[in-house]
């Protein structure tokens, strides 16, 4: 998967998410694939709606695994709510007959999620722009000289 920065009139950037959210009681309704399938159609729809990008969705039989990208309008918490929503509304009120069994009420989703965001950026490489690249704007500097550079200081060796 080829990483695409996002250009917009004032900004250029990147904005990735893992987003794991899981079934009410933590049910195994996705054993059954046409759930999966019908609950992964809403899920791109409300995301296509926003404007975010699905990279990636895949699900064993009681969580969903969610890769989107150019989420960068919106906060976790609110793409979270936006898809586990839509999603929750639509099969609860177009194929409850599929999960009544297992789900009961109005609750499809579990209360939490699982995020983490996700990009190019490791912790070596923002240290590395912290210590290195801030001091001079104007000068490349090498990372792979950076990591095997033993004289260089750590953030551990400053006190605050």
């Amino acid at each position: 998967m080829e990483n695409v920065l996002v250009r917009t009139s004032s900004t250029v950037g990147e904005s990735n998410l893992h987003l794991q959210i899981t079934p009410a009681y933590r049910q195994d309704i996705f054993f059954n694939k046409r759930i999966w399938k019908l609950t992964l159609e809403y899920i791109k729809y409300k995301l296509n709606s926003m404007g975010i990008i699905l990279m990636a969705a895949d699900c064993g039989t009681n969580h969903t695994h969610i890769f989107l990208a150019n989420w960068k309008n919106y906060t976790i918490p609110q793409i979270a709510q936006a898809i586990k929503g839509f999603s929750s509304y639509m099969m609860r009120k177009n194929h409850k007959s599929l999960f009544i069994d297992k789900l009961w009420g109005e609750k499809f989703w579990s209360e939490g999620y699982f995020y983490r965001t996700v990009g190019v950026v490791t912790k070596e490489s923002t240290r590395f722009y912290i210590e290195k690249s801030q001091k001079k704007h104007w000068h490349a500097l090498d990372y792979e000289f950076y990591k095997h550079d033993k004289e260089q200081k750590s953030l551990l060796n400053f006190s605050s």
